[in-house]
């Protein structure tokens, strides 16, 4: 009970920008995942919110305690995790629920006093402010070509632009905050900001080391990074580890799944390693993945995995997606594999 009570804690808290809006916001799409055993309708029957309906304010905090709650008594457990995101076509509002997951091992959280300067936090805090802007708007487009992202939503491409300058000289910094410093915000940022650094074997390194960071956020960042650098570059690509990103397609967290998934994506694309099919192959990857590529958002990169393992051919499976029909690749990888899937 201890550990939920701080879980909804920092979950309301995350929930700021959906709450503390003085316009009401959409609920465009409810999604789950991990519900094997579950009947995900049942689930949604019981939640003190839903598709369509709009609230502001105060009221996700008190909903959101419902919600684990109303979870919790239907299912025997509480949820994994419950994320509001941005956002559908319509841009509206989305809210993912994990209901079941499996226990990643994380490093210990580090204990070091390594500190980047204030001025560093509040340029985060910026870019965080332009990007969520711009996906308001709808602009999500980004240049990935250099190894980092620079975005075409005007505001956060320039405080990108900042991130890389100061990147670039304290790249040693950012390496050592990462690894050592016992503050998640410092981390965090660091994390982010590593991936505007020189590109090298230290910067690798240090990135592929925090996506086993105990803190969420922190292992968003990172794997973003790396994503970023296998889609610019096929060579990085092969020397990413795909082990510990298949294994967190199994996590309870929402962003673990997203991340994981797009590197994945980037990296089968460069190469359709026998050996990485394989391990996707898994009978609970595959659950999980076609969990995944039945959502309606953020579905793409899971359905590409799946017809990956079912050998589609690169351009067929781009054109499948393109037209939504992840129900058809679905289909394929059953046939191939079958399982019970």
């Amino acid at each position: 009970m201890k550990h939920f009570l701080l879980l909804c804690i920092i979950l309301i808290l995350l929930a700021h920008n959906f709450s503390a809006q003085d316009k009401p916001k959409l609920i465009g799409e409810i999604e789950f995942f991990g519900y094997a055993g579950i009947d995900p309708d049942k689930v949604r029957a019981v939640l003190p919110f839903h598709e369509q309906e709009n609230f502001v304010g105060e009221e996700y905090a008190g909903k959101l305690e419902q919600a684990y709650n109303a979870i919790k008594s239907l299912t025997g457990r509480y949820p994994t995790g419950i994320n509001n995101v941005c956002c559908d076509k319509r841009g509206n509002e989305i809210i993912f629920i994990g209901l079941s997951g499996k226990t990643i091992p994380h490093r210990p959280k580090p204990n070091g006093t390594a500190r980047l300067p204030e001025k560093i936090l509040e340029m985060y805090e910026r870019f965080m402010k332009a990007l969520f802007e711009g996906v308001q708007k709808g602009n999500f487009p980004e240049d990935r070509s250099k190894g980092y992202a620079l975005a075409e939503y005007p505001p956060q491409r320039a405080v990108q632009l900042e991130m890389r300058a100061y990147a670039v000289n304290h790249g040693a910094l950012l390496r050592s905050v990462l690894e050592t410093s016992s503050e998640d915000q410092q981390r965090i940022v660091a994390a982010m900001l590593l991936g505007y650094a020189r590109q090298s074997d230290a910067q690798l390194a240090s990135l592929i080391k925090a996506t086993e960071d105990s803190n969420d956020t922190v292992r968003n960042n990172a794997t973003r990074a790396l994503l970023v650098l296998a889609a610019s570059s096929a060579k990085i690509a092969g020397r990413i580890p795909v082990k510990h990103f298949i294994e967190l397609l199994l996590s309870g967290t929402w962003s673990d799944l997203n991340k994981s998934s797009g590197l994945l994506d980037f990296i089968t694309a460069k190469s359709r390693d026998a050996k990485t099919l394989a391990q996707l192959s898994r009978k609970d990857i595959l659950e999980r993945l076609i969990e995944m590529a039945r959502w309606r958002s953020h579905w793409e990169s899971a359905a590409k995995l799946l017809g990956r393992v079912a050998g589609i051919n690169e351009q067929q499976l781009m054109q499948l997606v393109a037209d939504g029909k992840a129900e058809v690749i679905i289909k394929e990888v059953q046939d191939k594999l079958g399982r019970g899937l």
